[in-house]
């Protein structure tokens, strides 16, 4: 016997038939652990199938295909690879804006300006503005 919450989570699966944990813990309002304590009886039940692990846990009916499972490893690999693109971006413009204010500090110059200089060296030594940026760095470091 179901409760309500069990059968909310049925008609979300039927919905969406690959759903990760945490859109229902969004769409059913609840935390991870009482989510947690939902499914068990579901899945030993054999009436839910989870794939995944720990904060990538995907639930969908029990009757689905495995190599549907696979275009969701796909996606995840690729929004990993994307994760690891944006820090090493995100990574890169705090090295450059630490660059930028040794700039400003040592030539009174405004932010545009001495992004500009970053700019034009890294053009001139064709090298990124994060090796350029590094450099500036490295020399006024103390």
């Amino acid at each position: 016997m179901l409760n309500s919450r069990q059968e909310e989570i049925i008609n979300i699966l039927r919905e969406y038939p690959y759903t990760f944990s945490r859109q229902l813990v969004e769409r059913l309002g609840i935390s991870r652990a009482r989510l947690n304590q939902l499914m068990i009886p579901l899945i030993k039940n054999n009436m839910v199938k989870m794939e995944g692990h720990a904060r990538a846990t995907c639930y969908s009916l029990a009757k689905q295909k495995k190599a549907n499972f696979r275009v969701l490893e796909l996606e995840n690999a690729k929004l990993k690879k994307q994760v690891k693109e944006l820090q090493r971006q995100l990574e890169d413009r705090k090295i450059i804006e630490r660059a930028k204010e040794i700039l400003m500090a040592q030539f009174d110059i405004r932010p545009t300006e001495a992004y500009r200089k970053l700019q034009e060296q890294s053009m001139s030594r064709r090298k990124s503005m994060r090796q350029v940026a590094e450099s500036i760095l490295g020399a006024y470091e103390v």
